[in-house]
C-alpha cells in the first residue's frame, strides 16, 4: 500500500485585532448618579429643577389666591360688609374656606412630586 499521508498540521486561528482595546462595560446611569460624576450631576439637576418648578407653581397658585382675597375685600366693600349670620364673610373665607384649598394644594404637590421621583427612578432602572 501507499504511504499514509501525514495528518494536516494544526492551524491556530486568531483575530487580526488581538491587541485592540476591548470595549469597556457600559456604566449604568444609577452608578453615574451615586458616584457623582458629571452625567449623574446632570440627572440630579434635572430632577431638582422639575421639583422646583412644581413647588413654585403650587406656591404661586396658592399664594396668588391668598393675596387676592384681601384685594377682593378691599376693592369691593359690599363683599367686605357681607356676613354669614353674625360672622363677617371675610372671616368665614379666611378662617374656613382657605384651609381645604391649602390642603388640596399640598396633596397635589405631594402626588406630583412622587410622580416626578417615580419617573426619575424608572428612567434610572431602564438605563441599567
Amino acid at each position: 500500500m501507499a504511504d499514509p499521508t501525514p495528518p494536516p498540521k494544526r492551524v491556530r486561528i486568531t483575530s487580526p485585532r488581538r491587541d485592540a482595546r476591548r470595549r469597556g462595560e457600559r456604566r449604568s446611569d444609577a452608578v453615574e448618579l451615586t458616584e457623582q460624576t458629571g452625567l449623574g450631576e446632570v440627572y440630579l439637576t434635572a430632577l431638582l429643577r422639575a421639583q422646583l418648578r412644581l413647588a413654585l407653581a403650587v406656591l404661586l397658585g396658592v399664594g396668588g389666591l391668598l393675596f387676592a382675597l384681601p384685594a377682593l375685600f378691599l376693592l369691593n366693600p359690599a363683599v367686605a360688609r357681607a356676613s354669614v349670620g353674625p360672622v363677617p364673610l371675610s372671616w368665614v373665607v379666611v378662617g374656613v374656606v382657605v384651609y381645604p384649598v391649602v390642603y388640596a394644594a399640598a396633596r397635589l404637590h405631594v402626588r406630583q412630586s412622587e410622580r416626578i421621583e417615580r419617573d426619575f427612578t424608572d428612567l434610572m432602572n431602564r438605563q441599567q
